[in-house]
């Protein structure tokens, strides 16, 4: 295959995946600029946010591999969401897909051991967590909880890397690590939303096939209130800046406002998708911003 055409493929895979730069490498940098107290070098963040984004692309490269047939009967079941990888449609091949996947996963070790140890080893943690997600017999995806808590670690694992890459665990970077973890065990489950049908039809255990969507929703927003209160407890017990918790409440509030209409409009798979991906995503990006209003002062 030519190599413009390769790139192109490659490429065309990452497009597909782009939601892990929003919601492991962004984290990871935002953690990169507390750790280091904004003391960083174009060097290191070109390096952290390529090892990032590259070995959270391999694994979700594998998670496609792993995910084909049931993802097909999910495209059948009425989501299309799934249909637009290029996996799925048939563009990209199963041998191709898995070539991207070392590449990426080998590449992003390496420019990670660049960094430091503790960088590398935090990537290889996400890459073994990864596999367990989507690999037979264990596959962590179909069991209840063990899917959000492994998405949940990986989350927490992309901003210790960005903390490792600084060089320091501040009280910061605790307090970003408890927000995300709570976000992605509370949030997080509403992208399954959409796909409800087909993870009852292939076994998948997520949040909303347990306990229903509407529940889900409920769970949510009770979480973006506990994160509200988190915000006062940080300030207390961190010594943070006042200004940290007034700004998690003004986020979080938008956020309950744009996720109370799933409440009645869960089956509508359209706009879920809208709410998820156009809405929740961006707050997701702009909570992370606020914890760096504690190294201002």
């Amino acid at each position: 295959m030519p190599i413009k055409e390769l790139l192109k493929n490659y490429m065309e895979c990452v497009v597909s995946r782009k939601i892990v730069f929003f919601i492991y490498t962004w984290p990871a940098l935002i953690c990169l600029v507390i750790a280091s107290r904004g003391a960083i070098t174009i060097s290191e963040v070109l390096l952290l946010v390529s090892a990032v984004s590259l070995v959270g692309l391999a694994v979700y490269f594998y998670n496609d591999i792993m995910d084909l047939e049931d993802d097909l009967k999910t495209i059948e079941l009425g989501n299309q969401m799934k249909g637009l990888r290029p996996l799925g449609q048939g563009r990209v091949s199963k041998d191709a897909l898995s070539k991207f996947m070392i590449f990426s996963a080998a590449l992003g070790l390496l420019l990670a051991s660049l960094l430091n140890i503790g960088v590398l080893i935090t990537l290889s943690l996400y890459i073994i967590l990864g596999v367990l997600y989507s690999t037979e017999p264990v596959r962590l995806k179909k069991r209840f909880l063990f899917k959000q808590l492994v998405i949940a670690a990986g989350c927490v694992l992309s901003i210790l890397a960005g903390a490792f890459a600084g060089g320091q665990i501040t009280p910061l970077v605790i307090f970003l690590v408890l927000m995300d973890f709570a976000l992605a065990m509370g949030v997080n489950p509403l992208v399954d939303i959409p796909d409800l049908i087909g993870d009852r039809a292939t076994g998948v255990r997520t949040i909303p096939a347990v306990i229903g969507p509407s529940m889900t929703v409920r769970f949510a927003i009770a979480v973006l209130t506990v994160i509200a209160g988190g915000g006062f407890i940080g300030y207390l017990g961190f010594g943070l800046n006042i200004a940290l918790p007034l700004l998690v409440t003004l986020v979080v509030g938008a956020w309950i406002y744009v996720i109370a209409p799933l409440l009645s409009r869960y089956n509508d798979i359209v706009f879920t998708n809208f709410v998820v991906f156009k809405r929740v995503v961006p707050l997701y990006m702009i909570v992370q911003l606020v914890p760096l209003v504690g190294i201002l002062f």
